[in-house]
């Protein structure tokens, strides 16, 4: 592999000189091709890959066993991640990538995950739209549980004008699960991310003044969207009791919830702003079902659902 001679050659480089670039320069003289099959030669370092990050966890099982007598572990955890490294810029070069973009584009999604939920990188998709249009700022909505013909239903009263939002809710379903509670999800979309085109067609807030966005993002197949982002969302939760004592979703989430939006005007919310929608929303769902109802109040100013009580 010759990671000797490339630690070497970047020892000679100048500090301002030691990038990603740089080292992949250098690693890609050491690049060995496999002469009875070149084909190999790409699939090698996939397979390497493997073999050592199994080395470095070996350094963390020796550190484990041996704690502090293991005086040599930073020294051995240093040329193992080296290794790694190796392999990760012969699989970048032999593919055409660079470290540099990599590492660049990993930041960018890194970023997007975990760090972008301040309020200033929020967008207003209602910036643009007249008044009857707008989703409200704050609004309070009441949960009210009732059984009818030996059937749990469930109506949602708009406290604004004490209406009923939508049709009575069901579970859909043989068993008794809450999902008839489901749409504070929706509720949870519009006030963390601004976004549900299934509210703006049960509040009347459809944006008809743009019938290009009132066909493509407040039509039924963005509706359809949402709902399904819901309901995946949900048999996800279902194997972690609801995300009662969750205080983060699983990246895997995360990512197939923007794949499925990736059409949509909320394409551009961050990873981190759609884990706070959803553990907002389920944390009001929890509420709701063990209080049989209540009211919530929708704070699109506050990027937050709040749950008021029961009447």
């Amino acid at each position: 592999m010759g990671l000797l001679f490339i630690l070497l050659k970047i020892n000679q480089l100048k500090p301002n000189q030691m990038e990603f670039n740089s080292y992949q320069e250098e690693a890609k003289k050491t690049i060995q091709k496999i002469v009875t099959d070149e084909k190999l030669s790409e699939i090698v370092p996939f397979l390497g890959i493997i073999g050592e990050i199994g080395s470095v966890v070996t350094q963390l099982k020796k550190k484990i066993k041996d704690g502090d007598s293991y005086t040599a572990f930073k020294q051995r955890l240093n040329e193992e991640l080296g290794d790694v490294l190796w392999y990760l810029s012969t699989i970048a070069s032999l593919n055409d990538l660079t470290l540099e973009d990599v590492a660049s584009n990993n930041l960018e999604k890194i970023n997007d995950r975990f760090l972008v939920d301040n309020s200033s990188q929020y967008i207003d998709f209602d910036l643009d739209n007249p008044e009857n249009e707008r989703f409200p700022d704050e609004f309070e909505i009441e949960f009210i549980s009732y059984e009818e013909d030996g059937k749990k239903k469930l109506k949602i009263i708009n406290k604004r004008d004490g209406k009923m939002l939508g049709d009575p809710l069901t579970d859909n379903t043989y068993e008794d699960d809450g999902y008839r509670y489901h749409d504070i999800f929706h509720y949870g979309y519009l006030a963390v991310l601004g976004w549900s085109p299934v509210l703006r067609k049960l509040l009347s807030l459809k944006r008809k003044s743009k019938p290009e966005i009132d066909e493509n993002e407040d039509g039924a197949r963005s509706q359809i969207t949402e709902e399904l982002v819901s309901l995946f969302i949900y048999h996800h939760a279902l194997d972690h009791d609801l995300l009662r004592y969750s205080q983060s979703i699983d990246s895997g989430i995360i990512i197939a919830v923007k794949t499925l939006t990736s059409k949509t005007e909320v394409k551009n919310c961050t990873g981190k702003q759609w884990e706070q929608a959803i553990l907002n929303s389920y944390k009001m769902y929890n509420e709701l079902r063990a209080n049989n109802g209540g009211r919530i109040l929708v704070s699109k100013k506050n990027r937050s659902l709040i749950y008021l009580g029961k009447n």
